[in-house]
């Protein structure tokens, strides 16, 4: 202690240098709490983008992008209908739906590490109880069941949540960027299921135990140790800023499930996006048959279903960058239903594999960018704070429609015996959408 403060003190002014003396180890206090916090210099919004698009591939490529050569083993096997064969997915889609507002919830209002983490535990787990199935009914509960919530908590709904925290200039390119990990499945794990089934010579049943193990030691280490819940814990903010002057969450309205379905916005959303999801998993759950029927072989079949994947990752990136930087969202959404429709009616000129690879990519352009428009318009609509709620309150209305197309397109083929009809269909009814989202009133709604 200095001279000054000696004599000070001594001179009956004991009580003030107490006063001087705490307030200096209050500062030596707060710089070791400062010191146990963890500080990184450098933004890790970025990263948290990489996990994102790495979480997305495995959730939907383990399952739903692996399942369209899966079943064709499955309809050798268990000699299976057309429309039974395509009840996993849509069946999948409903539970998914009705888990989907509960962990929107949980993801507003707890942490988003805990859930992916259990998340990839229930779906690891599952994956690999399905080597122990022998019946076809037990592979559908297990599939529409467990699988199902593992990858609803572990997939789209919970990355994007954890891209809204961590972005707010750059949401629509984050969320685009992320959602490249959805496509980038569709190509590599139809060709990788083809392989390990046609090439390696595995069972479905021991490809899903491959599945199901490197879920468990690779993606719950990943996120245990690299998801980091929001820019708070370390000291950073949203978008790599140096500061944040007022925490935006703080102000952005909390809609409740009551407000949500009054909202004339949620429902021009839910129908904009379930009638495109309906046309395009009703085409992508048959791609594989269609081209079977047309003398392709298994292999062929698998390659031009993942050729869906590349232009889809393109436009993931191109129409998130587009409406971030200010095209109207209404235009970007039309864009992609306009490709999207024309792809489908065009099937009927098709003659050779080729051309079935042309028309696939340019399909995947038009609807590949129906995943991250969604997120990005519900997310302007109700804010970072109510994005997981809206969401997943959509979500069950959203897979009403988006099951149809795969359902109506199998009981169409089994009662004409070819998919004319379906794909007339499927291409149509995106004039539905092409006139509702100008419906959608482009502004923020996030405050009251």
């Amino acid at each position: 202690m200095s001279v000054p403060v000696l004599l000070y003190a001594t001179s009956s002014n004991y009580t003030e240098c107490r006063k001087i003396i705490k307030r200096f180890l209050n500062k030596i206090e707060s710089l070791l709490n400062l010191m146990s916090t963890p500080i990184l210099k450098s933004f890790i919004g970025w990263r948290m983008v990489a996990l994102a698009f790495f979480l997305d591939f495995c959730a939907v490529g383990y399952s739903f992008q692996s399942f369209p050569v899966v079943v064709l083993e499955l309809s050798r096997e268990f000699s299976l209908s057309r429309f039974s064969a395509s009840l996993p997915i849509p069946i999948f889609m409903i539970m998914s739906s009705l888990f989907m507002p509960f962990i929107g919830k949980a993801l507003d209002a707890g942490s988003i590490k805990r859930i992916l983490s259990l998340g990839a535990l229930v779906y690891g787990l599952s994956l690999i109880s399905l080597y122990f199935t022998f019946s076809y009914f037990f592979f559908l509960m297990i599939f529409t069941l467990p699988i199902a919530l593992g990858v609803t908590m572990m997939g789209n709904i919970s990355v994007s949540k954890l891209i809204s925290v961590w972005f707010r200039k750059y949401t629509g390119r984050a969320l685009g960027i992320a959602s490249v990990g959805v496509s980038f499945a569709g190509f590599v794990f139809p060709n990788l299921t083809s392989f390990i089934l046609n090439d390696l010579g595995l069972t479905w049943r021991e490809a899903y135990l491959i599945f199901g193990i490197l879920v468990l030691v690779i993606n719950i280490p990943v996120v245990h140790f690299f998801i980091v819940d929001s820019p708070r814990e370390i000291n950073q903010f949203p978008d790599g800023d140096d500061k944040e002057e007022i925490n935006k969450d703080d102000l952005e309205k909390d809609w409740a499930i009551e407000e949500l379905i009054k909202d004339k916005n949620f429902w021009v959303l839910s129908l904009v996006f379930a009638i495109q999801f309906c046309s395009m998993m009703g085409v992508l759950s048959h791609v594989t048959f269609y081209s079977e029927g047309k003398g392709w072989s298994q292999s062929w079949a698998a390659f031009i279903f993942s050729m869906y994947a590349m232009p889809a990752i393109a436009s993931k990136i191109i129409f998130g960058w587009l409406v971030e930087n200010k095209l109207d969202a209404r235009v970007a959404v039309t864009i992609s239903l306009i490709i999207q429709s024309v792809a489908i009616l065009s099937i009927f000129f098709v003659e050779t594999p080729y051309q079935m690879v042309i028309l696939v990519m340019l399909f995947g352009f038009g609807g590949g960018s129906a995943l991250p428009l969604s997120n990005i318009l519900f997310n302007r609509a109700y804010s970072n704070k109510s994005f997981g709620k809206a969401r997943g309150a959509a979500q069950p209305f959203i897979s009403v429609f988006q099951i149809s197309g795969t359902l109506v397109a199998a009981w169409l083929f089994d009662f004409y015996g070819n998919y004319d009809l379906a794909f007339i269909m499927l291409g149509s009814i995106l004039i539905i959408p092409l006139i509702t989202i100008w419906f959608f009133e482009e502004e923020l709604k996030s405050n009251p």
